[in-house]
């Protein structure tokens, strides 16, 4: 089957501009996503789903109901690890000071009452990525019950004093 010049050449600027276009809506969709979550967790989550070179499989959330948080770790895939360290770092703050927080040495707490959030480790990881570099991310997090229930809340403090807050 025979294609008109004019037919392909309309189908080729049609795909670029769709390229362009989903690279644009990327960047803009992870830039605002701090301000659509109020969990570090699932922010981070989307925020690596739309930055990663390539589909990972979803990784689980530990919960740990009487202690008061929830475990998250992910590695991730990248271009270059300190670039995409440096935009992490920006957004995880983001989301720190939409929950009226503060992030310090790899904690985010609450600005007036010093309370913790959530802890957040980013490192460089050893992995085969197929010539690409990797990232591990790991999040602690308060979960909700912890502000309704005295002794989960003392719980995750202790936690999160063992954790160096």
């Amino acid at each position: 089957m025979m294609y008109s010049l004019k037919w392909i050449f309309n189908i080729k600027s049609t795909l670029v501009l769709m390229l362009l276009l989903g690279g644009y809506t990327n960047v803009t969709y992870a830039d605002n996503l701090y301000s659509r979550h109020s969990n570090a967790i699932s922010a981070t989550q989307i925020y690596i789903s739309q930055q990663t070179v390539y589909q990972q499989p979803q990784q689980n959330i530990l919960y740990h109901p009487t202690l008061g948080y929830m475990d998250y770790q992910q590695i991730w895939y990248n271009d270059t690890h300190q670039q995409q360290t440096i935009n992490y770092q920006r957004f995880i703050s983001k989301v720190c000071h939409e929950r009226k927080g503060e992030l310090i040495n790899h904690w985010c707490a609450l600005s007036d009452s010093h309370q913790p959030l959530f802890y957040i480790f980013i490192a460089p990881y050893d992995a085969n990525c197929s010539g690409n570099s990797a990232t591990i991310i790991h999040i602690m997090e308060t979960i909700p019950e912890a502000n309704k229930d005295p002794a989960i809340a003392v719980a995750w403090i202790k936690v999160a004093k063992s954790l160096g807050f």
